[in-house]
């Protein structure tokens, strides 16, 4: 792509000139994409220190857990990327080539892959030093938007991760090397604010005091955003395919199927929980009813005996009247 031809947004009247590479150190050129995605997993790293103590999670602990995530994460999103990468030959270039795995400078990571390895590693952490999981998790939730939301402005450096040709007016033009003049649909801008929304809400949501038990802000998170990256992706050109399957899709349907069972199956078994206790306490308050109305009763008895003895004293004690005067 000549980079020399500036992204364009003809409905809003922007001309951009953009280019790939933000600066060079020697012969080393540093890429916009790698910047943005650093900037991204710094201000997530930011929050995550901020809201440890909310969810019961040490500052040291959650140390060791991203950076072991972090590695994880970056591998797990490359081998999604060059597993699924689309082949029209049939070959797979990095296959061709397994060096060209290690240039990540150049993009191509997988979203889904960099959050599944991310996970994984964080999960056996957690089990290893005894924390809880759940808690971590609904951590990396409020997380993870943050980095996606600023990341995803690295695909718009490189001119990729745009969708079909439209004629809206939030089109953008620049980015297909063969159409230069065509506008695309900016699936990158969508994905992004998507983020910056669910992150939003999950933040308000989380400090509200109304989460339930530990991983449900993961699974919201899970869900808000399998359910944006399902229409998203049905925009884009360039997805990740498995035959006539779009995997992120594919993915995006089954996770948030997955998370809403879960979150469904934790509320009911908590409202058993709270009938339960609500019924081991019932006989308690049945007794102790039953041992105030008795006390009552016994009370009532006694003071129903003692008022004819009270009456025969009152009448005792009374002249039976007046005596007559001598004669």
């Amino acid at each position: 792509m000549n980079e020399n031809i500036p992204v364009t947004f003809p409905g809003l009247g922007l001309s951009l000139p953009i280019h790939s590479t933000a600066f060079s150190i020697g012969g080393l050129e540093i890429k916009w994409y790698g910047i943005l995605i650093a900037i991204g997993l710094l201000l997530a790293m930011w929050y995550a220190f901020r809201r440890c103590k909310d969810f019961g999670v040490s500052a040291e602990d959650l140390v060791d857990i991203i950076i072991i995530s972090l590695i994880c994460g970056v591998v797990g999103a490359r081998l999604y990327y060059v597993i699924f990468y689309p082949s029209p030959y049939g070959v797979n270039p990095y296959f061709e080539n397994p060096l060209s795995i290690l240039m990540l400078r150049d993009g191509g990571l997988g979203i889904y892959g960099g959050v599944i390895g991310a996970l994984v590693s964080a999960f056996i952490v957690c089990k290893v030093k005894k924390i809880s999981v759940g808690a971590v998790f609904d951590i990396a939730g409020l997380g993870f938007p943050i980095g996606q939301a600023i990341g995803r402005w690295g695909n718009f450096f490189n001119r990729e991760a745009y969708g079909a040709a439209t004629n809206a007016w939030w089109r953008m033009a620049g980015v297909d090397p063969n159409n230069v003049n065509t506008g695309y649909q900016p699936c990158f801008f969508f994905e992004s604010v998507w983020c910056i929304l669910g992150f939003l809400i999950l933040h308000f949501y989380s400090k509200s005091g109304r989460r339930k038990f530990n991983g449900e802000v993961f699974l919201l998170y899970v869900m808000w955003y399998g359910f944006g990256r399902f229409f998203i992706e049905g925009l884009r050109t360039d997805s990740l395919m498995i035959g006539n399957i779009r995997v992120s899709q594919l993915v995006a349907v089954l996770s948030f199927v997955i998370a809403l069972c879960i979150i469904l199956y934790k509320r009911m078994k908590l409202r058993e929980v709270a009938s339960e206790k609500e019924a081991d306490y019932t006989p308690l308050f049945t007794e102790a009813a039953e041992a105030v109305e008795a006390e009552r009763r016994k009370l009532a008895n006694e003071s129903d005996d003692a008022q004819p003895a009270d009456a025969d004293k009152t009448d005792a004690s009374e002249p039976d009247g007046p005596k007559k005067e001598e004669e």
